[in-house]
């Protein structure tokens, strides 16, 4: 037995160790002790003792009329009381549940669907059945690929806005977990292929304990694609295919069928996805791993997830222990280097009680023919900010949106108080950061053009801004905008991001500070980071030793997802410029480096995923 435990405890055979907590690997005779095995119970439990005088079924929960798609009188999807097992097939839980058929589908789509909904007092269970005849995960892009996503509004509070309690998630046929909006450690996800097209099982962890007659905001669709393509789409609710930027499209479920005595099945999954966690760490950047190593070999030594006689409270016990060790690893020296993603407090998206306040400014540019273009621009300033005051000096950062979207949406217009502005005044008001002033300007107008928005930025956004407001900038003449560089900070998402490289180009005498996020340089041309990554970073290297800066004079805070659209493109950039130590040196210590990367792991191309990229950057900036 120990030196079984010495080989599992090495890193080359930790995938295997999680393979072998898999609910789907569970030993026995057929799906039906595979899942009582999960569930914690024997199959003598679930189908009774043959000597046992066969107990009269209790009476099961009165069934609510719906329509021809399974929906009830009032539209809404209908949940009854059960656990089922995740694992990918189809167990007895799921035959009480109501079938609901889609409304909604583009006249591309080629695929079929059929979804049900289960609920217990501390979760949502979704199962969907999808017929397609031909499957692709080839795109980089999850929603391009053959998948099912899940929006849950938990409040069904219908804001447009996505809020602390509301999901978006997507799973592949493959299993392949990403999150739009939300906390992936809620979920637990299986998915297997079948005849003709794959099923999908997703268990949602829920913030409120549940009851009968609760209803619940929720949108179901599935994504068809073929090859790299997604060719089509169906949905249970939303006919516009605009519910994954407004919850106001979500329909409901309704949680009905707890009969007296009915109790929730074990949940093994929040301990499940832990380990699945902590396995993907890499032991090699931690002075003290053998700790997450011992713990979760103490759940493997007492088979904890598949032993009947184990206790919820035995699996919260080792879920307390991994999760304690996780918290207390160091890392080397060598591995502290790196700036890992941290997601933001819950706390920190809610409304503060020191709001900062929005204005919109309006001006003139300069157009492509020789004319002026009416725009404008919106203004975060923080809470306290004093018009009067003139001894009080702010630092400001310039942030853009990306393509498609405008100055409005980011962090909204007066009134407003949107996710990021909420983010912001949190953390002023905890003391995380210094009171700034942050714009939000468009490269839509003008010359309509991110390559040449540095020219309207420099000569007109940042003289009018900085002449208005309390900053460092003495006057608007190129000098004193010069002078106070220190005190300025450009980023932006996606082609914000592109932006952003252009800004670094054209403008590193008026900013120090840079912000990329989910997007490469172009200035070799569309996607160069990627199919030019040496050139692409040499380049940007020579504008910054061209100017006579050293590396201390500007700072490049970069960041993405690995599974956003753009992580192909600026990872290879991001490589090529660590290369370059004498121009980037690369250092999550300010003190140390001007450059570094964040990778949020699960992240896609969504807002969601960049103000907490934004959220981890904002403490390195103005030092």
């Amino acid at each position: 037995m120990k030196k079984r435990t010495k080989k599992l405890l090495l890193k080359p055979v930790m995938m295997a160790v999680m393979a072998s907590l898999a609910l789907t690997s569970v030993p026995g005779s057929g799906a039906d002790a595979a899942a009582a095995a999960a569930q914690g119970m024997s199959v003598s439990k679930q189908t009774g003792n043959a000597n046992e005088t066969p107990k009269k079924p209790a009476p099961g929960p009165a069934r609510v009329p719906v329509d021809q798609n399974g929906l009830d009188a009032q539209g809404r999807m209908v949940a009854y009381f059960g656990s089922p097992v995740i694992d990918g097939s189809v167990d007895k839980a799921w035959k009480s549940a109501q079938v609901v058929t889609p409304k909604y589908r583009t006249s591309q789509a080629g695929a079929s669907a059929v979804f049900k909904a289960l609920w217990d007092e501390h979760a949502l269970y979704i199962l969907a059945e999808v017929k397609d005849p031909h499957m692709s995960v080839k795109s980089g892009t999850p929603y391009m690929q053959d998948s099912v996503e899940i929006f849950v509004d938990e409040n069904n509070d219908k804001t447009q806005e996505y809020g602390v309690d509301d999901l978006h998630i997507r799973v592949n046929y493959d299993n392949r977990l990403s999150v739009d909006n939300g906390d992936a450690e809620r979920i637990y996800t299986a998915a297997t292929k079948s005849e003709g097209g794959y099923v999908v099982e997703t268990r949602i962890a829920l913030d409120t304990k549940s009851d009968n007659v609760k209803a619940l905001g929720i949108e179901l669709q599935v994504n068809d694609a073929k090859e790299t393509e997604r060719i089509g789409t169906i949905n249970v609710f939303d006919s516009t295919g605009g519910a994954w930027n407004d919850t106001r499209k979500f329909g409901a479920v309704l949680l009905t069928g707890k009969t007296k005595g009915a109790v929730s099945g074990p949940n093994p999954y929040d301990l499940l996805n832990l380990i699945q966690q902590a396995l993907k760490l890499d032991f090699s950047l931690y002075k003290n791993s053998a700790s997450v190593k011992d713990a979760i070999m103490n759940v493997i030594a007492e088979n904890v997830i598949h032993d009947d006689r184990a206790t919820q409270a035995r699996l919260d016990e080792h879920y307390a222990a991994i999760k304690e060790a996780i918290s207390k690893l160091e890392m080397t020296e060598e591995a502290a280097n790196e700036k890992y993603f941290k997601p933001v407090p819950d706390a920190y998206r809610l409304e503060s009680k020191q709001p900062g306040t929005i204005e919109s400014v309006a001006y003139k540019a300069p157009n492509l023919t020789n004319g002026t273009d009416d725009k404008k621009l919106n203004v975060y300033l923080p809470h306290g900010y004093d018009a009067s005051d003139t001894t009080t000096k702010y630092n400001v950062l310039y942030l853009m949106h990306g393509g498609g979207e405008n100055e409005d949406l980011i962090f909204g217009g007066p009134g407003q108080s949107k996710e990021l502005k909420r983010i912001l005044d949190n953390m002023m008001a905890n003391g995380d950061i210094e009171p700034m002033i942050v714009v939000t300007p468009t490269f839509y107008g003008g010359k309509n053009d991110t390559a040449l928005f540095h020219e309207e930025l420099i000569s007109t956004i940042v003289p009018l801004v900085e002449t208005k407001y309390h900053t460092y900038a003495k006057s608007a003449s190129l000098e004193d905008l010069k002078a106070s560089r220190a005190h300025r900070a450009f980023g932006g998402f996606s082609m914000g991001s592109v932006t952003t490289w252009y800004t670094f180009i054209h403008g590193l005498d008026y900013f120090k500070y840079y912000m990329p996020l989910s997007g490469d340089s172009w200035i070799l041309g569309q996607a160069a980071g990627g199919s030019k990554p040496k050139e692409t970073a040499e380049y940007l290297a020579k504008v910054a030793k061209d100017a006579g800066y050293a590396p201390k004079d500007y700072y490049v805070f970069a960041a993405t997802g690995n599974l956003d659209i753009a992580y192909p493109n600026l990872k290879p950039q991001i490589d090529a410029m660590k290369q370059l130590t004498d121009t980037f040196i690369y250092s999550s210590d300010t003190t140390k480096g001007n450059f570094y990367f964040i990778v949020g792991d699960g992240g896609t191309h969504a807002w969601n995923w960049v103000n907490q990229y934004i959220y981890d950057i904002l403490p390195d900036l103005f030092h």
